[in-house]
């Protein structure tokens, strides 16, 4: 058998994969129930951007022998339309920036990521996966600067933190059923008492994980339509998850994008997009970027918010 006709053969069972994948979160959102399979068939979801390019690749090999293929290409802008909502975009530079950075629990050294900090500044930072001996460190090297922080380090992945230029009033630590951690302070903008919450629900490899975390944010949604909020962390959540396509979490919008930021190996490629940071109807973003290698697992993300009013 030559090797086209190989491919051609391939390339209905290609197409079919790809849009079985790209189906997905429509298919959550119709049918968000499935018991103990929903987080199997969510976790399938993530990879949006790759079914979309197995598709795109189909389309124009399957063209090359029946000019039909060519119908499907549109179908290739799927990913855009089943996102999660981003938040409106805002010229002009940001009132704050915000920084998130999975630092993984076995990394020691904060001097990759304080040098990152130094070329791009941020005025908050969330520290997930924050151990003692890197809480440590990093009070060694002054907190990079930072004339405020907030730290609850753990031997274990739930340690959380967060590094600020602003104040940081009424902080507490709160753990949900599973021992998954969230930080919420006030946090002074200019003048305005904001609600800044720094989170990292559990990988939701299993259902209750999958309930827990989806719980978590519809709970910290809840609360962002009462107040000016941002949420900011690792959330095991990409643009197509179930989690942020909830309609309950309207009240929050995804300033970050598509970017991949786990695992962090080959800059992400073949990764998912799950370190956001997300804002209420207060803010808007002027755009959001990764920053590079830390030498952590995860690679960080960089978001500039601006002030829209209440």
């Amino acid at each position: 058998m030559n090797r086209a006709r190989v491919v051609s053969r391939l390339i209905p069972w290609i197409a079919a994969a790809a849009m079985l994948g790209l189906l997905l979160p429509l298919q959550r959102a119709a049918w968000p129930g499935q018991g103990s399979f929903a987080w199997a068939v969510d976790l399938f979801a993530h990879w949006q951007p790759l079914y979309a390019v197995a598709w795109l690749l189909a389309c124009l090999l399957g063209a090359l022998r029946d000019k039909r293929w060519l119908i499907g290409l549109p179908l290739v802008a799927l990913p855009w339309l089943t996102a999660s909502p981003a938040a409106p975009h805002a010229d002009g530079s940001p009132d704050l920036v915000v920084t998130v950075a999975n630092v993984n629990i076995r990394q020691r050294d904060p001097d990759a990521l304080l040098a990152w900090l130094q070329r791009s500044p941020a005025n908050v930072v969330v520290l997930t996966e924050l151990s003692p001996d890197y809480a440590k460190a990093l009070e060694t090297r002054r907190f990079g600067g930072f004339p405020h922080q907030a730290l609850h380090p753990l031997a274990s992945p739930p340690g959380l933190g967060i590094l600020s230029d602003r104040p940081l009033r009424d902080v507490r630590v709160l753990a949900d059923s599973l021992g998954a951690l969230r930080m919420e302070a006030t946090l002074d903008v200019d003048g305005r008492a904001v609600q800044f919450i720094a989170a990292h629900p559990k990988p939701p490899m299993a259902t209750r994980k999958f309930v827990a975390r989806d719980r978590l944010l519809r709970t910290l949604a809840a609360q962002a339509s009462r107040q000016p909020t941002i949420v900011a962390g690792d959330l095991n959540a990409t643009p197509w998850s179930s989690a942020l396509r909830d309609p309950r979490m309207r009240p929050l919008t995804r300033i970050t994008g598509w970017a991949p930021t786990y695992p962090s190996e080959g800059h992400g490629f073949l990764g998912v997009g799950i370190d956001h940071v997300l804002v209420s109807s207060s803010f808007a973003g002027t755009g959001a970027e990764r920053g590079p290698d830390i030498g952590s697992d995860h690679l960080p993300v960089r978001a500039g918010l601006r002030w829209r009013g209440e």
